[in-house]
């Protein structure tokens, strides 16, 4: 096992983002491999068993919902173990498993995740930016791509609004802190818009950026995550709320 895998550094980030390594627990109400949701059926089927484990009144709130979690629970870890630590985590679908445990212990009926295994890389020197583009190609174009053209599919939701969220769990990683100063600051910018602005389709699997649109200059002239959607979430149509950056309102 690399040595980043046992680290503080790791255990931290792991627990923030509801991440467990090895097995998921045997007394979980539900598990599913990331890879099961890429198949027609399996996926539908989750998605009907969701939809009424959480409460949703339809499969479309029930996929936009799910790619909010699986945002949470994969991207915004990996982007935050590449910008701040300089660490690539790489994982095959079928080494992530979605797991529900009981909905009263955990707080919560979403699901978390379990890594059966993880590659760690780091960049050489000199060759960072090289590094950073297979990074984020591996994340959206062998994962996260692939599992949102199936789930706005199976839920008739447009890949609009699951883009959005994606990028709604993005942003928080790359907030800016007073404690964040020069060379990780910097780092952060940079890492960011090469995301949102300065990466083709090509590293997302697609034709184009798909989160270029949401994103916006702040005071400083900085690319930012808008402060507005400009898709709705349908978060409101399971609570009496509106997200805090929903369109709607």
């Amino acid at each position: 096992m690399d040595p980043f895998l046992t680290s503080d550094t790791w255990q931290e980030l792991s627990g923030d983002y509801s991440l467990k390594m090895g097995d998921a627990p045997s007394s979980c109400v539900k598990t599913l491999a990331l890879s099961e949701l890429l198949k027609e059926e399996p996926c539908r089927a989750y998605l009907e068993w969701l939809k009424e484990h959480i409460g949703s009144p339809s499969l479309s709130v029930a996929s936009s919902m799910l790619v909010k979690r699986v945002a949470f629970l994969l991207v915004a870890p990996i982007l935050s173990a590449m910008t701040y630590y300089d660490k690539g985590i790489k994982v095959e679908l079928d080494q992530c498993r979605l797991f529900h445990p009981n909905a009263s212990a955990a707080g919560t009926a979403f699901p978390f995740m379990a890594l059966s295994d993880v590659q760690v890389t780091a960049p050489e020197v000199g060759k960072r930016d090289a590094w950073r583009a297979e990074v984020v190609r591996q994340l959206f174009v062998e994962s996260l791509s692939p599992i949102i053209k199936r789930l706005a599919a199976a839920g008739s939701v447009s890949k609009a609004i699951l883009w959005e969220n994606v990028m709604a769990r993005i942003n928080p990683v790359y907030v800016h802190h007073e404690a964040q100063e020069g060379e990780q600051w910097r780092r952060m910018q940079d890492d960011f818009h090469f995301m949102t602005i300065g990466s083709s389709g090509e590293l997302f699997g697609m034709r184009r950026n798909p989160l270029s649109s949401f994103t916006e200059l702040d005071a400083e002239h900085r690319i930012t995550g808008r402060s507005k959607r400009l898709t709705c979430c349908l978060y409101y149509q399971m609570a009496p709320e509106y997200c805090l950056k929903c369109p709607k309102p």
